[in-house]
């Protein structure tokens, strides 16, 4: 059905065209304000290494693929606009024992 196709062409153009203009991550969010305005939040319990981070750990990050990603080098986390416009969370399993700073 074309209708479908060019529904899911504009869907992907659009995940496509999202970029990062600014970031605040907090304790319980990650909120990311769009180039074209939108404002967009994952809650960190969507990721068990942000979750268990220090205040420390989760405010060294960097955005990184031309706007569309933030990586945050102490943890080896990367998390893409596009996975959270899709409502996406960590594939990662909660467990304390590789959570940073959890034994």
């Amino acid at each position: 059905m074309p209708r479908t196709c060019h529904t899911r062409q504009m869907l992907e153009d659009e995940l496509e065209r999202a970029r990062i203009r600014r970031v605040n991550v907090t304790e319980d969010m990650v909120t990311l304000y769009l180039e074209d305005g939108r404002v967009m939040g994952m809650p960190t319990v969507w990721s068990p290494r942000l979750s268990g981070a220090s205040e420390a750990e989760r405010q060294n990050y960097e955005i990184i693929g031309h706007a569309a990603g933030l990586h945050w080098p102490d943890l080896d986390e990367y998390v893409s606009v596009r996975s959270i416009l899709l409502g996406r969370r960590s594939a990662e399993r909660t467990n304390s024992s590789n959570q940073p700073g959890k034994k």
